[in-house]
């Protein structure tokens, strides 16, 4: 039987840069180094205080998990 194993946990926040020529500027901002068993409630007041010290608005947060599959 197989397993996966975690191994790390990530966040990309997508910042909203604005409109040039009718398109929209997103850049991403990633914050690594987050624990596995961190809870969706957590990650929400971290991105909320770190939304609070960018100078544009957080448009998406996604969270990327690691793992190593052994069987």
């Amino acid at each position: 039987m197989a397993t996966i194993n975690p191994i790390s946990a990530s966040l990309r926040m997508t910042v909203n840069l604005g409109m040039t020529d009718g398109k929209a500027i997103e850049k991403s901002v990633s914050v690594s180094g987050i624990g596995n068993a961190v809870t969706a409630e957590n990650i929400l007041a971290v991105t909320g205080a770190l939304a609070g010290l960018l100078e544009y608005p957080v448009t998406s947060v996604k969270k990327y998990d690691t793992g190593l599959l052994v069987e």
